[in-house]
């Protein structure tokens, strides 16, 4: 039952970073809905906004849980749109920014470290003496 209750967390997480990152902070809603304009997204969080829609759903998941849980083997159609759709910066910058939620940043290391190994292991796969 604890394994389910963290699943649930975790997708949970999943739909909250997305909507987190395209919304910004609820700060700004609550000023919304008491009359005040919203800020618009800094070029930073426009950024990360960016960086969130360029890979396939499926693949946003793979790679989620091979990153933040550590359970998922990114397939080689993934690792594709990763290298290619997505890029290192885009990847590296939105582990980095999730690892500081509270949800994640005890594990931030580990975090790290799988954001690291998944980009090579996709860049290897990818490259020209691996094919």
């Amino acid at each position: 039952m604890a394994s389910l209750n963290g699943l649930y967390v975790v997708m949970a997480f999943m739909i909250s970073f997305n909507l987190l990152i395209n919304t910004s902070l609820s700060y700004d809603k609550i000023q919304s809905s008491q009359g005040h304009a919203p800020r618009p997204l800094s070029a930073y969080e426009k950024y990360l906004s960016d960086c969130s829609q360029k890979l396939k759903p499926h693949c946003g998941q793979q790679i989620f849980f091979s990153v933040f849980i550590g359970n998922q083997t990114v397939s080689n159609d993934c690792c594709l749109s990763l290298v290619n759709d997505m890029g290192k910066s885009c990847h590296v910058d939105l582990t980095r920014y999730a690892v500081q939620l509270p949800l994640f940043k005890k594990n931030q290391t580990q975090i790290l470290n799988r954001c690291k190994k998944v980009w090579t292991e996709c860049s290897y796969v990818l490259s020209p003496s691996s094919i």
